[in-house]
């Protein structure tokens, strides 16, 4: 019987652990894109929420002391 006898100076192993690591890569990017496709359509009502909540914040905020409007010119002539 003939011995067994390895190269251990082989690129295969190397390209077999290159191989697991893109693979696992290549598994995990199409998780996310799969849950992104499942998730998206959740996040839009927050995203709406948060910009009516942001419309109203910015519409309720106290208007600017009668000091400051005495000294502008509440008329506005543009030249050009």
């Amino acid at each position: 019987m003939l011995d067994y006898e390895t190269d251990v100076n082989a690129a295969v192993p190397l390209l077999n652990g290159m191989g697991f690591i893109f693979g696992l890569l290549g598994v995990v990017a199409l998780f996310i894109q799969q849950s992104l496709t499942m998730f998206l359509p959740l996040l839009l009502p927050l995203v709406v929420c948060c910009v009516f909540c942001t419309l109203l914040i910015r519409s309720q905020q106290k208007p600017k002391t009668d000091e400051t409007m005495a000294t502008s010119s509440p008329v506005r002539i543009d030249v050009i």
